[in-house]
């Protein structure tokens, strides 16, 4: 806008249980309300997420930039990624292989200056966001079926091992020249979970949130299994002949190292579970004798998978140093979409190359310990990365009708997360679906969803995005009720950037943008929009934020500017002088003398229950746009809007009075606004005048 402001718990938790026989009946958890929300979606309003793509948030080149820009691109520690696209040609390969990609350990550096890079500093003290959502930082799939001639990395979403962070998201294992794949004898594997820790205390002491991103309708191919060290395998309790629907109770089923998990990741800590659990020794035992040879990490995983292996799967399992699809292949859907694979070669694939889809199939009755074990182990997943710190959870393509995962699956694994967190004494975690299926089912599992407005409210393939536009968008992001919000976002990392077939230039997309903020919803802001990137950052591929070099043709030269603005309207929103705009409570407002919606104004006024009231204007394109609105008595006496009291309207961006003291009269009968072409919004809070 250059405007006026540049002048200065789960549903899931509450729900009833009755019987254990009910296998839906999960252990209920303490859940409050708040004006008549759910505490967890109340909490869910508050977040402002910034999505951050590690690798590439502060890779650069020491070709790219001012001197000193080019300076700190030659000293930076940064991993030597060798492209591996098999048979594939990449005309971009020679540019790409001079990137230095980004690490963890870059978010935490002493600077919120983006030149110098994109770091928890930059998204607190600059932005004012207080979530920081990281893509997947997992070992993935970078050799098999790749899907771009120019990956070096693979997709993020074909993830490879759960339990640890790639080695090349860690300065500590880029130095030592190791990764999770290393020998011993080669100095021993090394992972980047110690540079995750550093970053989640690093975002705690600044009151930042951290958010991980899972996809778990799918692995990656050749999944590595670890798992935790201790923990009830679903086989053993097949042999003891409990009834699985028994754990849906989770207060009856509590296994104490739940809270505080810890990793099965080497021999010694294999040998000390063999050494104290005579279950553990007597699977490693049969382990050992049928594979005497097995040493190193692929015998702490193979006795992972060995010790949940189901019969059938024991009876097949393979000696060499193998992956999840081929020794317990009942983890995988099957090619005929039903059942559990039998084999590695026996997996359902769709065009995502990548990948291997799970099974979920809950209706499938023949393989409820298929559906369980799974079920448990991406518990356990999450748990693990909650006990860590981790705040919250994305959670990709949460249903899906091939692999048959669906919202009674996650309501399980979600409320159980949430049960370990109260009982280690954390904040439950909040989650955010990507929902493509069954949006309403969703909503009663989850906190916030990410479809309705991050595709409608950009209007992509020529729509007018005028008033009665955007009403329509944001009133259709109300479709749940009070279970779950709509994430309020322009785009994420799999869209086009926002000046892609929208219309929108940088400033005109901050704008639009901005009404998410003005709603009851999740704003999430993808790094680079504040600086006007309109690159699209492929999320499969090594790449570079261009937007931070001086001199580079993506360089925005009112960065400075647009990122202060996406600042202050993230500051201003929660702010408690204007506690409206976390409200539910709406009305949109209308001309005076047309009584309809002006098309190149958004207007409306928020209020909270104790009558906090803000006026929110939105000039969607440049444009001088002035208008007349009047308040209708009932929309009044809901604002406590009384006409003989004197108020006045603040800018809540400057704390300026805008205009005379008026009477309640006056306001209800002519609330003028005029914004000139380059003034993108203005949020006027509603108060009594001071006594003369």
């Amino acid at each position: 806008m250059r405007s006026s402001l540049l002048l200065a718990l789960l549903a899931l938790a509450s729900c009833d249980a009755s019987s254990v026989d009910d296998p839906s009946a999960a252990e209920p958890l303490a859940d409050g309300k708040a004006d008549g929300l759910s505490a967890a979606a109340a909490e869910a309003s508050k977040l402002l997420l910034y999505e951050v793509q590690v690798r590439a948030a502060n890779a650069c080149r020491e070709d790219l930039g001012s001197s000193a820009q080019r300076a700190a691109c030659s000293a930076k520690v940064a991993p030597d990624v060798e492209y591996r696209a098999e048979g594939m040609s990449c005309a971009e390969l020679d540019d790409l292989e001079d990137i230095r990609l980004g690490t963890l350990d870059d978010l935490v550096e002493p600077t919120n200056d983006f030149r110098q890079g994109i770091t928890l500093a930059y998204i607190h003290d600059t932005l004012h966001a207080n979530t920081v959502w990281l893509m997947p930082l997992f070992p993935n799939n970078d050799r098999w079926s790749i899907p771009d001639a120019c990956d070096n990395l693979g997709s993020p979403y074909a993830v490879r091992d759960y339990f640890h962070v790639s080695a090349s998201l860690s300065r500590a294992c880029i130095v030592k020249g190791l990764d999770e794949e290393s020998s011993d004898d080669e100095g021993g594997p090394c992972d980047g979970t110690a540079a995750l820790d550093t970053v989640i205390a690093a975002a705690h002491a600044r009151g930042l949130r951290v958010f991980l991103d899972v996809a778990f309708n799918h692995f990656g191919h050749n999944y590595d299994f670890y798992d935790t060290v201790d923990h009830v395998p679903v086989r053993q309790r097949i042999a003891k002949g409990e009834d699985l629907d028994k754990l849906w109770r989770f207060d009856k089923t509590w296994e104490a190292a739940t809270l505080h998990p810890r990793v099965l990741d080497s021999e010694a800590a294999l040998d000390d579970l063999a050494m104290r659990d005579a279950l553990a020794k007597k699977d490693l035992a049969s382990l050992d004798a049928r594979c005497p040879d097995l040493a190193g990490r692929a015998r702490v995983r193979a006795f992972t998978m060995w010790r949940d292996a189901l019969d059938w799967e024991r009876e097949r399992f393979p000696c060499e140093p193998s992956y999840l699809e081929a020794a317990l292949p009942g983890f995988y859907l099957g090619k005929n979409h039903w059942d559990p694979a039998r084999a590695a070669g026996d997996t359902f694939t769709n065009d995502w190359r990548d990948v291997k889809f799970l099974f979920h199939h809950e209706d499938n009755q023949a393989h409820q310990h298929e559906l369980v074990r799974e079920r448990e182990y991406l518990f356990r997943v999450l748990n693990y990365w909650a006990s860590r710190g981790i705040d919250g959870f994305r959670l990709d393509h949460t249903t899906d009708p091939d692999g048959g995962m669906a919202p009674n699956e996650w309501r399980y694994i979600l409320g159980k997360v949430a049960y370990a967190a109260t009982k280690r004494g954390q904040a439950r975690p909040l989650f955010l679906a990507e929902e493509f299926g069954d949006q309403q089912g969703m909503a009663d599992v989850v906190d916030m969803l990410t479809e309705g407005y991050v595709f409608d409210i950009t209007g992509r393939n020529g729509q007018t995005k005028d008033a009665r536009y955007v009403e329509r968008t944001l009133s259709n992001t109300e479709r749940f009720g009070d279970r779950a919000l709509v994430l309020a976002a322009l785009e994420t990392h799999d869209e086009k950037r926002l000046t892609d077939g929208t219309g929108f230039d940088p400033w005109t997309g901050a704008g639009f943008w901005g009404l998410g903020l003005t709603t009851w919803s999740a704003p999430m802001i993808l790094m680079g929009q504040e600086l006007g990137e309109p690159y699209g950052l492929g999320f499969r591929k090594s790449d570079l934020l261009r937007s931070r070099f001086e001199g580079s043709p993506n360089a925005f030269a009112e960065a400075d500017q647009l990122a202060a603005f996406y600042g202050e309207m993230m500051r201003v929103r929660l702010d408690p002088k204007n506690r409206a705009l976390l409200s539910k409570d709406h009305a949109f407002l209308r001309a005076r003398d047309s009584g309809q919606a002006d098309a190149r104004l958004y207007a409306a006024v928020k209020w909270s229950s104790d009558k906090n009231v803000v006026f929110v204007f939105h000039n969607l394109w440049r444009d001088n746009a002035a208008q007349s609105y009047f308040i209708p008595d009932d929309l009044a006496k809901t604002l406590a809007i009384k006409d003989t009291l004197a108020y006045r309207l603040v800018d809540v961006f400057t704390e300026q009075q805008v205009g005379a003291c008026r009477s309640g009269a006056d306001l209800k009968w002519d609330l003028y606004v005029a914004l000139d072409r380059d003034t993108r919004l203005q949020w006027l809070r509603l108060e009594l005048c001071p006594p003369q």
